[in-house]
């Protein structure tokens, strides 16, 4: 079931589409599910999905893809021929979506906040800024990191040293 686009966006945006009798609201709907699954594909690893109020440009993204797999399947591979029109838009598409994913530009949902990107999200640990004291190397070669030492002295003399925090 489409979440972020219709099949009347789909209509809305290429009125030609619904003048096919091969082309079916049910068929729309299909291509439809699909757009939106590679979309969430792209996006599933940098964004909480899903949008839970809504994201209008992955809804004009969705439409307009899901309108190119239309295009594709109907009027390039049963006529036989490459439509450059359509393989420009499946372009365009892919380009907005990569530049989305790599947080180049941000996206907004539908009380216009803007949707927090998730890149370089990692698990929290109290040591995560200091330099690892152990690596590949000899064990004697093994050191602490001396911010770290700082920061545990500082808490010690602060009284707040709380031994189970390091």
């Amino acid at each position: 079931m489409p979440s972020y686009t219709t099949v009347d966006n789909v209509y809305n945006l290429y009125p030609r589409v619904g003048s096919l009798s091969t082309v079916t609201s049910s068929s729309i709907s299909f291509f439809i599910d699909q757009a939106e699954n590679e979309i969430n594909g792209f996006l599933v690893n940098n964004y909480t999905l899903p949008f839970t109020n809504g994201a209008p440009i992955v809804e004009s993204i969705a439409t307009e893809y899901s309108l190119v797999k239309i295009l594709e399947r109907f009027f390039t591979q049963e006529i036989g021929s490459e439509n450059s029109w359509v393989a420009a838009r499946r372009e365009q598409v892919m380009d907005y979506l990569n530049k989305i994913n790599t947080g180049e530009i941000g996206i907004y949902n539908n009380s216009l906040e803007l949707i927090t990107y998730n890149a370089g999200d990692t698990i929290f640990s109290n040591t995560m800024n200091y330099n690892p004291t152990f690596t590949m190397l000899n064990s004697t070669l093994q050191q602490i990191d001396s911010d770290r030492l700082d920061d545990e002295l500082d808490a010690v003399d602060n009284e707040d040293y709380n031994p189970a925090l390091y």
